[in-house]
């Protein structure tokens, strides 16, 4: 929460939410008011290692609060290992019935990275589709409180820990290696390069998918209702390779010499020949 967050007195739980490891110590989180004074809770311990703070009773209005939280990291100091923050309680408000809206964008070919395996993320070929969320104005001012899951055909593809949305829909930084799948956006892996390892996840088949976005507001009486959408991932037919054709033409051949000049000269010789021996026939004849 900001510095200046002003808080529901109404809220029905507040969180201390870890980064990663390791979770948070539930058992020692402490709620006072501005004047040190401790305020009655349940202390339980919640998803992805956040700890879970539930009052006894309604916040004060206007009163200014400091939650105060510990995560122990060995080798760290007590006051590295505590986390604070502080806020003023406003008007209560009516717990949220309503989600928000739910929209499937358009599908997108082209590349983007993989996370998790091995090499820790790969560049993939593929389609992805990134789902529009719009929380119900109602939901705001309880977003700091809400987690997030996100299934597609009735399999959990993403999680998230408490405060990742914002007011807008927007979502917050998350480390993609603790949280591969980002919580709006499916994808479907059609090619990876040959000289690198196969990414371990491949994300969606081809085809015809629902998406089921289910919140959580912390420790509310009143469930929150999951939206849902379909959307559908294609992957780019491929080109087929053009069949080999007949060897390029390198002209005209030459032609082989005809076998015309030994039977003509053959021929000529056997007629001069011819006339000759009549010659000397004719001057033996007549001298």
């Amino acid at each position: 929460m900001p510095a200046d967050a002003v808080v529901p007195a109404n809220v029905p739980a507040l969180v201390m939410a870890s980064p990663g490891w390791p979770p948070v110590d539930s058992g020692r989180l402490r709620l006072r008011t501005e004047d040190g004074a401790d305020v009655e809770a349940r202390l339980l311990s919640g998803p992805r290692g956040s700890g879970v703070l539930v009052p006894a009773a309604p916040l004060v209005p206007g009163t200014g609060y400091r939650l105060e939280g510990h995560s122990v990291c060995p080798g760290a100091s007590e006051e590295e290992n505590t986390a604070v923050t502080t806020f003023t309680a406003g008007p209560a408000v009516a717990l949220p019935a309503t989600s928000g809206t739910l929209q499937a964008g358009p599908e997108q070919h082209g590349s983007f990275p993989v996370y998790g395996g091995a090499s820790c993320s790969t560049e993939v070929e593929g389609s992805e589709v990134t789902l529009g969320f719009t929380p119900s104005p109602e939901l705001v001012p309880f977003l700091p409180w809400v987690h997030w899951t996100l299934e597609v055909d009735g399999q959990p593809w993403a999680i998230t820990p408490h405060g990742v949305v914002e007011p807008a829909g927007t979502l917050r930084f998350m480390d993609r290696l603790q949280y591969p799948h980002a919580l709006l956006t499916v994808y479907s892996v059609c090619e990876f390069p040959q000289q690198q390892p196969p990414p371990t996840d491949q994300g969606l088949a081809p085809g015809r998918h629902v998406a089921t976005l289910r919140p959580v507001l912390e420790q509310s009486p009143t469930p929150l209702p999951a939206l849902e959408v379909s959307f559908e991932m294609t992957c780019p037919e491929k080109e087929p390779e053009p069949e080999p054709g007949p060897a390029p033409d390198a002209g005209p051949k030459p032609e082989a010499p005809r076998n015309e000049g030994c039977s003509q000269a053959g021929g000529g010789l056997a007629a001069f020949g011819l006339l000759a021996t009549l010659r000397l026939w004719r001057r033996g004849k007549h001298p």
